[in-house]
């Protein structure tokens, strides 16, 4: 079974995100990013990434590290992803060149004061508990559609003895 994504792993995604956007637009005026579709669109999709690996954090994360706008940086995930035919370019605009370098420091100071080995205890057993009661549901759901214990236990990671007392 593949090992769950953590929190510090998420607040890196967030930061590799924010450092791809800020290099590519460095020296570019906003005029020549909106002419240009598909670098503006590559712009977008890592502010989508950023929502997405602030959505995956847990929610104890984000409950201890409230000064950063969790509930603001999901939402404009959710506005990007479902949203898109209505993105407006000022808004992507004010969060790259306002919002961005903050989040930044925000994520920096995060990862430089939490104590990783600790967190990352606490943090495993629910993280578990929820990944093997989905891979359960999912090889409940295969059995039932005439899967063999073998090909469940090669895409689940769940033992034999865990298939066969479902």
């Amino acid at each position: 079974m593949r090992e769950p994504i953590r929190d510090k792993e998420r607040l890196e995604h967030i930061l590799e995100s924010i450092d791809r956007i800020q290099k590519n637009v460095a020296d570019l005026d906003w005029e020549h990013i909106r002419e240009n579709e598909i670098f503006y669109y590559g712009l977008v999709k890592n502010i989508e990434i950023i929502g997405e690996a602030a959505y995956h954090l847990t929610k104890e994360f984000r409950e201890a590290n409230v000064e950063i706008p969790w509930n603001l940086i999901i939402r404009m995930r959710h506005v990007l992803v479902h949203d898109y035919y209505q993105i407006d370019e000022k808004e992507v605009q004010y969060v790259i060149e306002d919002n961005l370098l903050p989040l930044r420091n925000q994520i920096v100071s995060c990862i430089s004061n939490t104590d990783w080995e600790t967190w990352e205890k606490q943090e495993i057993a629910p993280a578990e508990s929820a990944v093997h009661k989905n891979m359960v549901q999912s090889a409940r759901r295969m059995l039932s559609k005439g899967y063999s214990a073998k090909e469940i236990s090669e895409i689940t990671g769940l033992s034999f003895e865990e298939i066969s007392m479902l």
